[in-house]
């Protein structure tokens, strides 16, 4: 937000000096704020789109930019330039600024055409198909316009340098037309293509026909936003492992496109019509990773069998919510899964809860490698105000700082992928601990780091029974100080592992254990993989074994 802010003053400050510096006659300040202010733009469009999103719902898209900065060349020529070569300055801007306008107009109806009412990746749609994008910089014009402006100053400052030339403000205007009218062409060409070929209804006409001919047993359903893909995207190779017709099915635009890696079948609609009417068999196991009420629009459909499936098991609230009692089944990876409903009384039937282990976990007991590594992987901040819910604030940068002053390890930070989206303070740990050692890259899966690792410090949360099967020491901190015995009744999960205080009290002693010392944990490590997951070299099996009773087959 900060960032988006700055991006956004300066912009504002640049546009602003632009026009001062024409009002003083200065040609050539003009020309150099104009510079500056097309940085400006391009440094938005790249390091924050929040920025640029910001200015346009606030009535300071592209368009007004591109007028303002106009108006700052208009006001040169006008104090500066003959009356008819200002006249012809004027026009010229109001003409690219039009154009600008025809551009925005242009993406819009593109981007609703290209957006159809049933969108398949990875589907077979016969001879039809969707016409590649218009390229990147007709769609995101960064600077594009705002090197209009400085074209059209740069004529106008080179006319008055000599004495009113006609040719060099000619060339700078028809520059300026040029550089704003070359994406309108590109757009208006492939407006004409989209509607020319009815493509809209072919498309969706050719989907409907694919997904019936698919006719898929396993629907994975994710009505969520981008942000929290990683919820769908550790079930994807369990997906595609089983031995069936499957699909993703994803409500949105943007998840869509974010899943332009995936192998199997995707199927994107954000009508809850479309959904209604989708071709299925008549019958289809519907797994789902999160709560949300987009959910219902499946869950309805007479052929489905709904299940949630969650996105990890943790001993976090999330994990009983209460909105589970609208499926057909609740999927845990172990007893401790099925306890943790029992004790919370939410309504699910013990009858309705079945073991399927963890299918995406790969984690073997093995020796770890060198060089010997401690990951921490804080858990993010929560959609609750529980100042506990993440030990990142409180404790996350002492930790890393103790640790990266060892010369016997390695740390790694995990950050959770929503970490500091509602927390200054988490923000702000998390960019300390980012400085310190930087973070494992955002394509690494969770079953490398782990993999790469010794020893683990995390928060109450799903990564700790994603970690169980590594057979490797982990710990836990303890910022509400209530004592090691309250902590690992409240939480399970913990009872594996060490419990640090937020003073980080027992550190050494868990770092003794990653090297290879005592690890007085090991025992009660091992028994809680058995009551978390039970064998996790059986979990896939055991997820397409319910996959297989839930369709009857």
């Amino acid at each position: 937000m900060r960032r988006a802010l700055v991006m956004i003053a300066i912009i504002k400050l640049t546009i602003a000096g632009a026009i001062a510096a024409a009002a003083l006659r200065s040609e050539w300040g003009t020309v150099g704020v104009l510079a500056g202010s097309l940085v400006a733009e391009v440094v938005a469009a790249r390091v924050s789109p929040l920025a640029v999103d910001a200015m346009r719902r606030g009535g300071g898209g592209l368009p007004v930019r591109t007028g303002l900065r106009l108006l700052a060349v208009v006001l040169l020529a006008g104090r500066s330039l003959p009356d008819r070569m200002f006249v012809g300055t004027a026009v010229t801007a109001a003409v690219v600024t039009g154009i600008a306008i025809a551009v925005e107009a242009a993406q819009v109806a593109v981007a609703r055409l290209r957006r159809l009412p049933l969108l398949t990746r990875n589907v077979d749609l016969g001879d039809v198909s969707l016409p590649k994008p218009p390229p990147r910089w007709a769609i995101n014009r960064e600077g594009w316009d705002a090197s209009a402006s400085l074209l059209a100053a740069i004529g106008v400052a080179v006319a008055i340098r000599q004495d009113a030339s006609d040719a060099a403000l000619a060339a700078g205007l028809a520059a300026a037309a040029a550089v704003v009218a070359a994406p309108l062409v590109v757009l208006v060409a492939a407006l004409a293509k989209l509607l020319g070929s009815q493509l809209r209804d072919r498309l969706t006409d050719a989907a409907i026909a694919a997904i019936e001919v698919l006719a898929p047993e396993v629907l994975l359903y994710f009505a969520a936003t981008p942000d929290e893909l990683y919820q769908l995207r550790m079930w994807l190779d369990p997906l595609e492992n089983l031995d069936r017709s499957v699909a993703v099915v994803v409500r949105s635009y943007d998840v869509f496109d974010a899943l332009d890696d995936a192998s199997v079948p995707v199927v994107c609609t954000p009508y809850n019509g479309t959904i209604a009417s989708l071709p299925l068999p008549p019958r289809v196991a519907g797994l789902f990773v999160t709560h949300s009420g987009n959910n219902l629009s499946l869950i309805r459909r007479p052929e489905v069998r709904s299940v949630f499936i969650g996105h990890g098991d943790s001993d976090k609230p999330d994990s009983v919510n209460p909105f589970a009692r609208v499926y057909d089944e609740v999927w845990v990876a172990g007893r401790l899964g099925r306890r943790r409903y029992e004790h919370a009384a939410v309504g699910v039937r013990d009858a309705a809860i079945v073991e399927i282990g963890r299918p995406q976990i790969v984690g073997t007991r093995s020796a770890p490698p060198e060089p010997l590594t401690i990951v921490y992987a804080p858990t993010w901040e929560g959609w609750g105000d529980d100042p506990h819910h993440s030990s990142l604030a409180e404790v996350g940068v002492a930790l890393v700082e103790t640790l990266a002053a060892r010369s016997d390890i390695r740390v790694r930070y995990r950050p959770h992928p929503l970490t500091g989206r509602r927390n200054r303070e988490l923000r702000a740990a998390h960019q300390r601990i980012v400085d310190i050692v930087g973070a494992v890259p955002a394509d690494e899966s969770l079953s490398e780091t782990f993999a790469a690792s010794a020893g683990l410090v995390g928060d109450v949360s799903s990564v700790v029974n994603e970690y169980l099967p590594y057979d490797r020491p982990y710990a836990v901190v303890d910022t509400r100080g209530i004592g090691r015995d309250a902590f690992v009744r409240r939480y399970p999960s913990t009872a594996g592992g060490y419990v640090l205080p937020a003073d980080l009290e027992g550190l050494d002693e868990f770092v003794a254990a990653v090297l290879g010392g005592a690890d007085v944990t090991r025992t009660a490590r091992r028994e809680l993989v058995a009551d978390a997951i039970g064998d996790p070299a059986t979990s896939q099996q055991r997820f397409a074994n319910a996959v297989s009773r839930l369709l009857g087959t």
